[in-house]
């Protein structure tokens, strides 16, 4: 008998959804297929609102890795188990901060209805935007400002909160490099967010002029100065690649560190 994984490596968006799908019911007993549409998944679980799923992250890192299928579709299945479970209020010490840039908000908005005005979000600079969730333990939750209100907190400390959290949730922080270009690894959720950390100075990375950082990925955090010729080409073209072909992408740009913020670099 074939293994339900054993297929060709060259998946459709659709073949992939449906894969996913079968695996996810098989997790959640009385779930319904609503809808495939590419790769969007829509299901219905007993008399609760639709469910929207969303694949391109996952089928990113299928085409990278065909033969990584199985893990793949598993470690999405096993994230979007959570969503089925009974609503729990938000765990102040929990909430971690999350990069994004415009492009996420413009798509989210197409998205979910309303988004700008129900989830809880702010700008970080004219590129980027800092998203705030609930680390949970399969997966990263984006909430809403009704469900923050619950907790009776001021927003007005949620990113000191948030970075507090996230200082505590990234165990250890690793660079790796030489020669003025560096590249940091914190678990591959929140290496993104390491901007908002109080660690950039010519100390922890010599480099040739003023800091830049790429961000193209939530898993890739580059870096260099602005005097090398060289090393900046190398910083654009991983960009690019990674904004072409990576998943959980985060932005096309370079940012320069300025008065201890990062900003868009020109």
């Amino acid at each position: 008998m074939l293994s339900f994984f054993k297929s060709k490596s060259n998946l459709t968006e659709t073949e992939f959804a449906e894969k996913f799908f079968a695996k996810l019911k098989k997790k959640i007993k009385g779930l319904e297929l609503v809808s495939i549409n590419g790769l969007e998944v829509v299901t219905k679980f007993e008399n609760s609102d639709n469910y929207q799923h969303f694949l391109n992250n996952s089928y990113a890192e299928y085409k990278n890795d065909p033969k990584d299928l199985k893990n793949i579709i598993e470690k999405y299945v096993f994230a979007s188990k959570d969503i089925f479970l009974p609503k729990e209020p938000i765990k102040p010490n929990r909430i971690v901060p999350v990069i994004k840039d415009k492009r996420y908000l413009t798509e989210s908005s197409k998205i979910i209805e309303n988004f700008e005005n129900t989830h809880v979000f702010e700008k970080y600079n004219s590129e980027l935007y800092i998203f705030y969730a609930e680390d949970k333990e399969n997966s990263i939750s984006y909430f809403t400002k009704e469900e923050y209100s619950e907790l009776n907190i001021d927003f007005k400390s949620i990113k000191e909160t948030a970075i507090k959290n996230l200082n505590s949730t990234i165990s250890k922080i690793e660079k790796h490099g030489e020669n003025g270009y560096f590249m940091l690894t914190a678990g591959g959720a929140y290496e993104a967010s390491l901007i908002l950390l109080d660690i950039w100075n010519k100390e922890n990375f010599p480099v040739n002029g003023n800091l830049i950082v790429g961000i193209p990925a939530r898993d890739v955090v580059l870096i260099t100065g602005t005097n090398d010729k060289e090393n900046v080409e190398k910083l654009k073209k991983t960009i690019n690649e990674i904004n072409k072909t990576g998943d959980h992408i985060v932005s096309d740009k370079i940012f320069e560190l300025k008065n201890g913020q990062f900003e868009l670099w020109k």
